[in-house]
């Protein structure tokens, strides 16, 4: 029986029964009296085990078979639970987790044998008696593993090339639709109307099908960072944990992958440069552990993902002499914006590090994190108190695919506004209920705005301060703004192509599209040019 078909099943499969293990050994390490966790763990790694062994993925049943029994000697109390025990638990998993896809391969898991004769001499060691031979694993294709049926009843597993590629058609279905409904208003005819309405009501109706399958809890990217807090700040000598909050919040798998490595960064940024040594946090009279909060929060079709710490903050006046030093910013005292201090510090090669470790120290950790974040249409903000903390916030679309613009034009060039940064659009220009002041603010209802003219931010001329034109007043996390623009073309659905972003894009583009008459347009990230 070729069972090779079944292998991107068991990776997924896999993966998640190391997630489990890694939630549940973080959990036994704090709280080692707590037998739930050695029950949870040997249910894991027992399913591994037995998804293995229908594979005939032998180095990965020697394995997971070690585990368990090391696990079993630990729930028949022949052996007491320890630091060792647990370490080996993790290297377990790290062996499993770093060569899963390569025995998927073919390729051997070389250590397999080297870590299955560690775990067994310290069995040994304990009650040689409590040994049980290795034994491979019946194959039961129709049976769930020991205590797995009720968790996976009425789930099943999708190839995610294949979600993606009817996601790429619906998007495409969308776009279609607008260029025909754009072909079916010069030519009135209500059936022909009738019927393009039909097509737009079946494809919206398509395309929200499939991004509710592309849903995935952000609990699978929480998931990771727990563990590499611990092993993190057990290298540099530290003491730090994570909490994590708000991992019910669904997100689309593709925007989940792409969020991995700016988290990362941010995760070894807080525990290296923002937590302080056990020693220096008592003297600061803050409590020995440092803490990390990441958490997530839906906002409509947004996702708000906060990094905070009880760390040392990020020393403004510090970061203001490297830059003068750098030749960023004019020498002397200088009194640092938080827009400004997260644009230094994500300037590539900027660091305050004095040497390279192999944490940090080259310049390249913030860079990553915005030009990320950036890709997929998102923003960073950041807030930070010296002595108290610092707090990063990652906002992004809850999907990549289809967005809802406004087009809009300046310099008789259209351009595309992310519909869900709009507030309202208002015609401004005269009188007191809207109007462009001499300093670039914009007055409307009593308050004033930021106030930019997007002519003139795309290198155009700026239109008239008092000509009679439209403004939209955007809305981005707690701040706002006023962008002036020539007319407004109406809202419209459109397939969002990522472009890298080189040096010479400006900042506040975001992505392309091509629209319903076939030109392109960019569409922008407003917030960027405030």
């Amino acid at each position: 029986m070729d069972l090779s078909r079944y292998s991107t099943l068991f990776l997924a499969d896999g993966r998640e029964h190391l997630r489990r293990c890694t939630t549940e050994l973080l959990r036994w390490e704090e709280r080692p009296e707590d037998r739930g966790s050695v029950d949870e763990l040997f249910r894991a790694f027992h399913s591994l085990k037995g998804s293995a062994a229908t594979m005939d993925y032998q180095s990965v049943v020697e394995v997971a078979h070690s585990a368990e029994q090391l696990l079993d000697a630990v729930r028949h109390r022949s052996l007491t639970p320890s630091k060792a025990v647990i370490g080996l638990l993790f290297q377990a998993v790290d062996l499993l987790d770093r060569g899963l896809e390569g025995v998927v391969r073919g390729e051997p898991l070389l250590e397999a044998g080297l870590l299955a004769e560690a775990i067994n001499r310290m069995i040994d060691s304990a009650t040689p008696s409590a040994v049980v031979p290795a034994e491979r694993p019946s194959l039961r294709l129709n049976q769930p593993a020991s205590g797995d049926g009720e968790r996976r009843a009425g789930r099943a597993r999708v190839d995610p090339a294949r979600l993606d590629e009817v996601l790429l058609h619906a998007g495409e279905l969308i776009v279609a639709g607008n260029r025909l409904a754009e072909v079916a208003r010069g030519r009135p005819d209500p059936e022909l109307e009738a019927v393009v309405g039909r097509i737009d009501t079946l494809t919206r109706r398509l395309h929200a099908g499939v991004i509710k399958v592309r849903l995935a809890p952000i609990a699978e990217l929480f998931g990771r960072f727990p563990r590499i807090v611990r092993d993190l700040a057990l290298s540099l000598g530290k003491a730090a944990r994570l909490e994590l909050s708000g991992e019910g919040i669904e997100l689309d798998r593709a925007v989940i992958e792409e969020l991995v490595d700016p988290l990362i960064h941010l995760v070894r940024n807080a525990v290296d440069h923002g937590i302080e040594p056990s020693a220096t946090r008592a003297a600061r009279r803050k409590p020995a552990e440092g803490r990390l909060i990441l958490s997530a929060e839906r906002r409509r079709d947004l996702v708000a993902i906060r990094l905070a710490d009880d760390g040392a903050g990020i020393d403004a006046t510090r970061v203001a002499t490297r830059a003068a030093d750098l030749g960023l910013l004019p020498a002397g005292p200088a009194a640092l914006g938080s827009d400004t201090l997260l644009s230094l510090l994500s300037r590539p090669g900027f660091t305050l590090k004095d040497s390279v470790t192999a944490v940090s120290g080259r310049g390249v950790g913030m860079d990553v994190v915005v030009s990320k974040v950036r890709a997929l249409g998102g923003r960073v903000e950041l807030r930070t108190e010296l002595g108290r903390g610092t707090e990063f916030e990652i906002t992004v679309p809850l999907t990549t695919a289809v967005q809802r613009v406004l087009l809009v034009t300046a310099n008789r060039e259209r351009f595309a506004v992310p519909f869900r940064l709009v507030r309202e659009a208002v015609l401004a220009g005269r009188g007191d209920d809207g109007r462009v002041t001499g300093d670039g603010e914009f007055s409307f209802r009593g308050r004033s705005l930021p106030y930019v003219d997007l002519g003139g931010a795309t290198g155009g001329r700026p239109g008239s301060p008092t000509a009679r034109r439209p403004v939209l007043m955007l809305e981005w996390g707690a701040r706002d703004g006023a962008l002036g623009v020539d007319s407004l073309l109406g809202q419209h659905d459109v397939l969002l192509e990522r472009i890298e972003a080189p040096t010479t894009l400006p900042s506040w583009v975001s992505g392309a599209t091509i629209l319903g008459d076939g030109s392109p347009a960019f569409v922008l990230d407003p917030t960027a040019l405030f």
